[in-house]
């Protein structure tokens, strides 16, 4: 059908201000429910997103540690682990002590590190220095730390937990780091490997190493990547032996961020709700023009204006509102994610979300699965409608001419 004729049956149907108004508010409830949709997945999928964000540039790609607590990795081990081609891997001691401030304590996670490679890792700037610490930003808002203040570190000689008397020791708070998950900023605390090597005599022993790939990839959440990651994971683990333990990045969290995949799911169905009620919304209209109108419709049908071109008509308009309000969803996205980003009350507790602030994260294959979904369940509810209202006669309409 030419597109003339579908722009005249249209204007003439809805470009009155009664019509006009009715059709606005069907439009604006089919795009917000398309919106809720869209960013209901992208909040699930900016949650995932942003943790294993937080995990890798906290933990690297891969770590490994030994069940039997410090060890030394033998030249014939070192040899075997560069044969597989990492992009950098670092060394490093981890301990559990506490933050004393003015009287106030916290336990906290304190790893001993190699500034340059571990800052390489991580891509943070995380390069502690002879007699200073580097602490989590929520720490130190807790704590009402800021650069430049004087803590106590109190910690367990040895390699065996608390065993003797404590060992206590000033640092001078050198820095502030964001990791972006919540507990890892409220516990993490950073010195010098050599420095915390030398407080719990362990000397050049080491109890986790972890490592960057070298793959260029991009997207660092990609199925694909995580794949590599698994297959170097295996290899790893057949080259150390029985007595240690290859984790990836994301390890820590696994089962939450399978939860959330699974709840991805099941909320997108339970939404599809919302869609068929503003479909029904949409099918009203469709029904009160066929009313309203059906004097201009026998016009049309009188002019020459067959069943198959009012069909076509009809479907048209369906399409033409589909794309409209597909299109102005995203606008309402892009509004729900800067709220998301700025509105205070918005904020998450991170204690029980492990993140501070939420984000959408959709990408093409989203969009194209809630857009072709609205658009199934739109021509299914609509088109037994149209079907009913196409079987009327052209007598029926010339009743409604002169009724």
């Amino acid at each position: 059908m030419r597109g003339g004729v579908f722009s005249s049956f249209s204007k003439t149907l809805i470009w009155d201000r009664a019509n006009f108004k009715f059709a606005l508010g069907v439009w604006l409830g089919l795009s917000f429910s398309i919106a809720v949709i869209l960013s209901t997945i992208g909040i699930m999928d900016g949650f995932v997103s942003s943790m294993k964000k937080g995990l890798r540039h906290s933990n690297g790609d891969l770590y490994f540690y030994s069940r039997s607590g410090f060890f030394t990795l033998d030249t014939d081990t070192l040899k075997a682990l560069e044969g597989l081609d990492f992009k950098v891997m670092t060394e490093s001691i981890e301990s559990q002590a506490f933050l004393v401030v003015e009287g106030s304590s916290k336990g906290v996670a304190v790893k001993g590190v190699d500034g340059p490679s571990f800052s390489q890792l991580t891509g943070k700037n995380i390069n502690p220095e002879p007699g200073k610490i580097i602490i989590g930003d929520e720490l130190a808002r807790v704590m009402r730390l800021k650069k430049g203040d004087e803590v106590v570190l109190v910690l367990a000689k040895g390699n065996k937990s608390m065993e003797g008397l404590p060992l206590l020791k000033n640092f001078i708070v050198q820095g502030i780091v964001d990791h972006g998950i919540y507990q890892k900023d409220l516990r993490f605390a950073y010195l010098r490997r050599s420095e915390l090597a030398q407080m719990l005599g362990v000397e050049k022993k080491v109890n986790m190493v972890a490592m960057n790939l070298s793959e260029n990839i991009k997207d660092g959440n990609s199925d694909a990547f995580e794949s590599i990651i698994n297959d170097k994971r295996f290899i790893l683990e057949d080259i150390l032996g029985i007595d240690f333990r290859v984790k990836p990045f994301w390890y820590d969290f696994s089962s939450l961020i399978e939860a959330v995949e699974i709840e991805k799911f099941t909320i997108g169905l339970i939404l599809q709700i919302i869609v068929v009620i503003s479909i029904f919304n949409v099918l009203s209209f469709l029904t009160f023009l066929n009313e309203k109108k059906s004097r201009e419709i026998f016009l049309f049908q009188a002019l020459g204006l067959s069943s198959k071109g009012l069909r076509k008509s009809w479907l048209y308009l369906i399409l033409f509102l589909w794309i409209a309000s597909c299109s102005f969803s995203i606008i309402f996205v892009a509004i729900f994610n800067y709220l998301l980003a700025n509105l205070p009350f918005l904020s998450l507790p991170g204690d029980v979300y492990h993140l501070a602030r939420l984000s959408l994260s959709l990408d093409v294959s989203d969009f194209i699965l809630v857009f072709m979904s609205v658009l199934v369940w739109l021509l299914i509810i609509v088109s037994f409608s149209l079907y009913r209202m196409n079987k009327r006669s052209i007598l029926y309409g010339l009743r409604k001419e002169f009724s």
